[in-house]
């Protein structure tokens, strides 16, 4: 068969290349696998709870989100995994009725945590492995395939963010499999790669509406078509009249309003949404994402190799006198990596997961230029593969520590035990930042208000108000103590979620007044309410202390970053034994 034009030459695939390849796809589903469990039965990851709760409460029969901050594909997928796991169930003579398969969520989520954080993180992860391998090994060669295969497998950020259950790992899996359809478009122009293009971007903005940058690297190629005549590759050229780009767009929209319907039939509220989400948005500084995030992520020696690899491609192809296909594809990617970093410098926050679909092509950079030395220098493929190996030790240290905090018991599941224990049924506390405090457990007569506040409400007011109703029918039958929660807050008279209310001020004597008996503190910020936490020592007593470090009297976290789920810079994962922040409990005088 004769070879397409723009390919590289095709490499048999050998019985050495088919166990590398099966060696690094289980190292990256048994590194996405350790430590899933984390926190279960409870839940600590800040936006996991949003997802599973969305998709349980469609099989109210109301599909409408009523939120639209991420867009509902995610939900919609995990509520047909959880059809599935229903199915099971009911076939193996483990559950009745619906309401039998929604009491045991309210008894114990775990289930359906794990089956949310496997299918959409350590699944879907690994997928994005195999097909960032497939798609290097039919556009490159097989040592691009499987090295950056393995840089991905092994990366810090991608690891971790495998073990949650949210958008960003299946947003990564179509992203790397956009490429297909561009790169297709590069080497031959065609319709049919703009119109599989357009349903794969229609796809990712469903699942995470930073996906539309993904037209980025779309526009690039058509770009080189248009502007050079196709590269160096024969075939047909692109014009600016060309209906490719136009069908792409249009099977886009057509695509994301199939899957997020609700944009359609709701869209003044999804457009308020929108802009609300957009209004989150703003200037994170021009090496923030640099050093801390993508740094952090990556870890300092597949971070440099990859910048490094990023520069010399792009630099190479502009100044070649006659481009090659690959360098064309190597001008795409970098168009997306330098694009999607703009926009995140000007548009975005501070958390490391925003650079996240970064992170495939990082690594085939990293994997492009080691290739490329080895080439050069004339390295065996056994010395190619130990180098590589080297590069990615530090990020694969990194994961590690990262599985074994996940593994171990959580430090506010530990204060928990304690605190109940301790503190007197029924006392009044005032919780401090409730991400990070102990899950205790409200009074009946507090859950009684809650179902009050949501009754008559819209959206899936319903599937709460059952929630709650189940809450406090079992109320006596778990045995453990109940407290009168209140959750202080900077903004006590704004809107907060139904679980983080009542709020109350950073006010030591208006604690006192309100008859609030013991305050929990999450030392996040020396910075932050100051004067309170001054006061609070001072006319408080210090109660008891439960801290995630090793060392136990160190006062402030050392990263100051927002902890979404778990902790990030190695200096933190090196520094502690459990997740969470450093909890203190005051008994006021």
């Amino acid at each position: 068969m004769a070879q397409k034009k723009g390919h590289p030459k095709s490499e048999p695939f050998t019985k050495a290349e088919a166990v590398l390849l099966f060696a690094v796809l289980l190292l990256a589903l048994g590194l996405r696998l350790w430590g899933i469990g984390f926190g279960l039965p409870e839940q600590f990851h800040a936006d996991e709870p949003v997802v599973v709760h969305h998709a349980l409460a469609y099989g109210t029969g109301d599909l409408n989100p009523h939120f639209f901050n991420i867009p509902p594909l995610v939900s919609y997928l995990l509520a047909a995994c959880y059809g599935f796991f229903y199915l099971a169930a009911s076939a193996a003579g483990k559950i009745g009725s619906i309401a039998e398969f929604e009491g045991l969520f309210f008894r114990d989520p775990s289930w359906f945590y794990l089956i949310g954080r496997a299918v959409l993180g350590a699944l879907a992860g690994t997928a994005n492995v195999w097909i960032l391998y497939r798609l290097l090994r039919k556009h490159f060669s097989k040592a691009h395939g499987l090295l950056a295969a393995f840089f991905l497998a092994a990366a810090f950020l991608h690891v971790r963010d495998s073990h949650y259950i949210y958008a960003d790992i299946p947003l990564l899996v179509v992203l790397t499999a956009c490429f297909y359809p561009i790169w297709g478009f590069l080497e031959t122009g065609r319709l049919r790669s703009c119109l599989g293009f357009g349903a794969l971007a229609g796809t990712a903005v469903a699942l995470k509406y930073n996906g539309v940058f993904i037209f980025v690297p779309f526009l690039a190629a058509f770009f080189l078509r248009t502007a050079f005549g196709g590269g160096a590759e024969k075939g047909r050229s692109s014009e600016l009249g060309d209906p490719g780009p136009y069908a792409a767009a249009l099977l886009a929209a057509l695509v994301f309003s199939l899957l997020n319907p609700y944009a359609v039939l709701d869209g003044r509220f999804f457009l308020s949404e929108i802009a609300e989400q957009a209004r989150a948005q703003g200037f994170t500084g021009f090496d923030h994402h640099l050093l801390y995030s993508l740094n952090g992520g990556l870890e300092f020696g597949l971070f440099a190799m990859a910048v490094s690899g990023l520069m010399i491609s792009v630099w190479t192809a502009l100044w070649r006198i006659k481009r090659t296909p690959q360098d064309d594809r190597r001008m795409t990617a970098a168009a997306f990596v330098v694009a999607y970093y703009f926009v995140i410098v000007f548009r975005g926050q501070h958390y490391d997961r925003y650079v996240l679909p970064l992170v495939p092509f990082l690594c085939f950079f990293a994997a492009d230029l080691l290739v490329s030395l080895a080439k050069r220098v004339k390295l065996s493929d056994v010395s190619t593969a130990l180098i590589g190996f080297l590069i990615a030790v530090p990020s694969l240290w990194n994961v590690c520590l990262s599985n074994q905090i996940f593994a171990r018991q959580d430090v506010r599941a530990l204060a928990r035990e304690r605190l109940e224990q301790v503190l007197p049924a029924g006392a009044a506390l005032a919780l401090d930042a409730p991400f990070f405090m102990p899950r205790l457990l409200p009074t009946v007569e507090q859950l009684e208000e809650k179902k009050h506040e949501l009754a008559g409400g819209g959206g899936h007011s319903e599937a709460g108000s059952r929630r709650l109703e189940w809450m406090i029918k079992n109320a006596a039958r778990d045995g453990r103590s109940r407290y009168r929660l209140h959750f202080l807050s900077t903004e006590p008279e704004g809107e907060h979620f139904l679980f983080a209310r009542p709020a109350v001020p950073y006010d030591v004597e208006g604690l006192k007044k309100r008859g609030i008996q013991y305050v929990l503190t999450a030392k996040l910020n020396p910075g932050f309410q100051k004067v309170f936490y001054e006061e609070l020592s001072q006319k408080g007593v210090l109660l008891a202390r439960f801290s995630p470090y090793r060392n136990k009297a160190r006062a402030w976290p050392i990263d100051r970053q927002p902890l979404t789920g778990g902790p990030f810079l190695w200096q933190e994962l090196i520094a502690r034994e459990a997740n969470g922040q450093i909890i203190e409990v005051y008994k006021l005088n």
